[in-house]
């Protein structure tokens, strides 16, 4: 499906549907939208049957200079925030998180493959939160050994399992890691990393 205007170049509705996404995402990452609004407005841009409706969805955004950006992403690499967020939506995604972690990660996966390896990250003390929002998609987290991993996310039509046969006990000081949130149609799987582990 295609929209024109009365001299305009044809714009193709599923390639704007894919940038406003894109977009959408883009502002997510950079703090301009909550996770109830980015979830709100992805519901709008399924639902939107022309381009123009498209474009209405993030003309309130704001537009952000290069030199903004680069500042924004060097901040990022030099400082380690309370919290965090990974999005992956329509894609296949791999992060490995290596260095200290914040205390609450958000991952939002619609309609995607993300696989999250944190064998190499350096967890706080305390409780490290991982907020998860998977609809129709699948998700797997990697911990390392001795880290005790407590998997209490709401499920619908999903399938969440664990291979976390020997963890550490309660108050035995090691790392903690809760996994909260949303898996709707989707599979949740938390594996500890061994030689055996594939990616």
């Amino acid at each position: 499906m295609a929209q024109s205007g009365p001299s305009g170049p044809i714009v193709s509705l599923e390639r704007e549907r894919e940038k406003t996404i894109e977009l959408l995402s883009q502002h997510f990452a950079h703090d301009n939208l909550s996770l109830d609004e980015l979830e709100r407005r992805m519901e709008e841009v399924y639902r939107a049957a022309s381009v123009p409706a498209l474009r209405e969805l993030t003309k309130d955004l704001p537009t952000d200079s290069s030199e903004a950006q680069e500042k924004r992403a060097w901040r990022s690499r030099t400082f380690v925030p309370e919290q965090d967020r990974i999005v992956s939506i329509m894609a296949e995604t791999t992060r490995r998180a290596v260095g200290r972690t914040p205390q609450r990660l958000d991952v939002l996966c619609i309609m995607s493959d993300t696989k999250l390896d944190l064998t190499e990250a350096q967890l706080g003390q305390g409780v490290t939160e991982i907020h998860l929002r998977a609809v129709m998609a699948s998700v797997r987290i990697i911990v390392p050994p001795g880290v005790r991993v407590v998997i209490q996310p709401s499920g619908f039509m999903s399938s969440v399992t664990d291979d976390m046969a020997d963890q550490p006990p309660v108050g035995s000081g090691a790392p903690v890691i809760r996994i909260t949130g949303r898996v709707i149609m989707a599979e949740l799987k938390v594996v500890v990393r061994t030689r055996e582990t594939t990616y």
